[in-house]
């Protein structure tokens, strides 16, 4: 995992799963999940490779 610009990046959606994100859109290169937070929604994305 990495942060680009305040938006936490995946290689594998396992990662974010474990995580406690949930799938909410596809992406062209892969998904973009969210997690429940405190102060609302956090945003992530799963880069796929390949």
């Amino acid at each position: 995992m990495r942060d680009v610009n305040d938006i936490q990046v995946f290689k594998r959606l396992s990662d974010a799963l474990r995580a406690g994100f949930q799938i909410y859109d596809r992406a062209e290169d892969g998904y973009m999940v969210r997690k429940r937070t405190p102060l609302g929604w956090g945003i992530a994305k799963v880069q796929l490779e390949g």
